[in-house]
């Protein structure tokens, strides 16, 4: 006698018993963050922000100061170039160095700059000197003070006002 083999297909088991899954060691996760996750991100985000802003605002005014300082470097130039007409600080007026730097805004030495484009600018009576004072975004003022046959004088203030007269007073230093 023969004996006849089972027959085995692909979808069955071989002794036709119910396959039982396989259990797995580590609970499976559906997507998203847990709560610590997202609250170290936040930590970390407002760590950043806080060592941040503060250097951001620092930069700003820096950068509001050395812009009324190049007006003010603009101002001498021009101041410069008319005195070399003229040899006298007391004719460089507003309207002369207007005419040599019209880019920039000039007022007379008795009025405030308003700006860090305005320059406020005038010369002693004696012709000896001549002052110009500009106002940054920061509040702060900028003064330069030229002197014949004497070294260039820069001051600054937040207290004063913003006049090319004052700047005939205020300026005693060798730099800003």
């Amino acid at each position: 006698m023969t004996t006849q083999l089972p027959t085995i297909t692909a979808d069955a088991p071989a002794d036709d018993a119910a396959v039982e899954p396989t259990p797995t060691l580590a609970p499976t996760r559906e997507g998203g963050f847990t709560l610590l996750e997202v609250m170290v991100v936040v930590m970390i985000i407002g760590i950043l922000l806080a060592i941040g802003i503060p250097t951001f605002l620092g930069a700003r005014t820096r950068a509001q100061d050395r812009a009324a300082q190049s007006t003010d470097r603009i101002a001498q130039s021009a101041a410069m170039v008319v005195f070399a007409d003229y040899a006298d600080f007391a004719q460089v007026t507003t309207a002369r160095v207007r005419a040599a730097e019209p880019g920039v805004t000039w007022v007379a030495g008795n009025v405030a700059s308003t700006n860090e484009r305005t320059v406020s600018a005038g010369a002693n009576t004696t012709g000896t000197e001549w002052g110009a004072a500009t106002l940054s975004d920061s509040g702060e003022c900028f003064y330069i003070r030229l002197r014949r046959n004497a070294s260039t004088l820069y001051g600054r203030s937040t207290t004063a006002t913003c006049t090319g007269d004052s700047a005939l007073t205020r300026a005693t230093a060798a730099s800003w």
